[in-house]
């Protein structure tokens, strides 16, 4: 299964790019990238039929080619960013204005994990959350999992990424999931289930 790390960020230097570079060292993401490689121009158009830029269809193409995607969105005035609307008005724009609610998108019932780096302390990055989640979902993504980092001035930081160990392997958890985990499941109960036995209590 194939794991895209997209920041959502307009700036190429973002904390988010550079947050999702250090999970990278921890996750090994198949690609991470970053919004502004594709220079998306403000949404410009009116209808379906309008033509949209070529740098957009690129990484719509580009999209469809993983199964799992890991978003780093930046958080403003507590909304997800401009950037971030952008990209997903975009989408609905070449997806005929979501007529078929939530089909059809690179990410349509797909594994989807939303993840803000910010400098902010405790108070910031989680609170654009509940909004942009709904976002997601609405246009059909499976989000299985947010998380905010704070304080990343001081931690996303080069060489640092053994600070986010614990997420990384909370990531990993999520990414590892398939249609198929519940007979691993299954096994794993039974041979829990099976050392009680051999114990001999019969509990």
């Amino acid at each position: 299964m194939s794991v895209l790390a997209l920041s959502t960020s307009a700036c190429p230097d973002s904390i988010n790019y550079r947050g999702l570079l250090l999970l990278n060292k921890l996750c090994n993401f198949d690609r991470v990238a970053r919004l502004s490689d594709w220079d998306l121009p403000v949404v410009n158009v009116n209808g379906m039929e309008d033509p949209v830029p070529q740098s957009l269809l690129d990484l719509i193409d580009e999209m469809w080619k993983y199964d799992k995607f890991v978003f780093a969105v930046p958080e403003f005035t507590a909304m997800m960013s401009s950037s971030t609307k952008n990209l997903l008005d975009w989408l609905v724009v070449t997806n005929n204005m979501n007529l078929g609610h939530g089909e059809g998108y690179p990410f349509t019932k797909k594994h989807v994990i939303i993840l803000t780096f910010t400098p902010s302390g405790n108070e910031g990055g989680s609170r654009h959350f509940e909004q942009t989640k709904e976002v997601f979902k609405k246009l059909g993504a499976n989000v299985i999992y947010v998380e905010a980092f704070n304080d990343c001035w001081e931690t996303v930081v080069p060489g640092n990424e053994q600070h986010f160990a614990e997420a990384g392997q909370r990531l990993n958890n999520y990414l590892s999931y398939q249609k198929d985990n519940s007979k691993h499941f299954k096994n794993k109960y039974l041979q829990w289930n099976q050392k009680w036995s051999n114990n001999g209590t019969g509990i």
